[in-house]
């Protein structure tokens, strides 16, 4: 499977303008609404929390404690995100879908020993991309600290839940068909997000 046109899609994007469809928050809530309103952003919209699977099911295929590896940088990838997403475009909400397709993707059809130092690449360019996405539209001190703190704890439980459950299955029932069907997993988060992505692209979803 060749990547380069739907990687270079996803990057021309970013910098074309576009019609913003940022997600609102609002403006009265106290400390906790505020919150769980932005942990709601992450955990409710397919587009953010499939490439956080996709990644958890390459941890996890990567080694039993490829999260632990893979977090300083998943943590460093959040913080870049949170802080330069009002300098991009609306386009920008298509890059976890792409940085998850070619994670899935790869989950499937790669053996992740072969891209071993890559996971933690991976990994915060996921985290990044999820958070450019989640603030899309918004520029800087438009949102209220909570939220910030609700997307990263979101993006974070997201990643650790399914790592867990991921590796839970590992550990219970060791052998090539566990990975397989691991692998299946992530090729079907792939198809999702090809379908999203095209959706996206035709303006269908938002």
């Amino acid at each position: 499977m060749r990547f380069a046109p739907v990687t270079g899609l996803c990057l021309a994007a970013l910098v074309l303008p576009g019609r913003a469809q940022a997600h609102a928050f609002s403006a009265g809530k106290d400390a906790y609404g505020a919150f769980l309103e932005g942990a709601g952003v992450i955990l409710s919209t397919p587009s953010l929390i499939l490439p956080l699977v996709a990644l958890a099911v390459m941890v996890v295929l990567w080694k039993t404690e490829g999260l632990l590896a893979t977090w300083p940088l998943f943590l460093v990838g959040q913080a870049a995100g949170l802080a330069l997403a009002p300098l991009f475009s609306p386009g920008v909400a298509l890059a976890p879908l792409g940085v998850g397709l070619v994670v899935g993707s790869l989950c499937a059809l790669v053996p992740i020993a072969r891209i071993a130092a890559a996971v933690p690449i991976f990994g915060a360019l996921t985290g990044g991309t999820v958070m450019l996405a989640a603030l899309e539209g918004h520029g800087w001190g438009e949102v209220r600290f909570p939220v910030y703190l609700g997307l990263v704890f979101a993006a974070n439980l997201a990643v650790a839940a399914s790592a867990g459950l991921a590796r839970v299955i590992v550990e219970r029932w060791p052998g090539e068909i566990t990975v397989i069907a691991l692998r299946i997993a992530a090729s079907w988060v792939a198809a999702i997000l090809v379908l999203y992505l095209a959706f996206a692209l035709t303006g269908t979803v938002t």
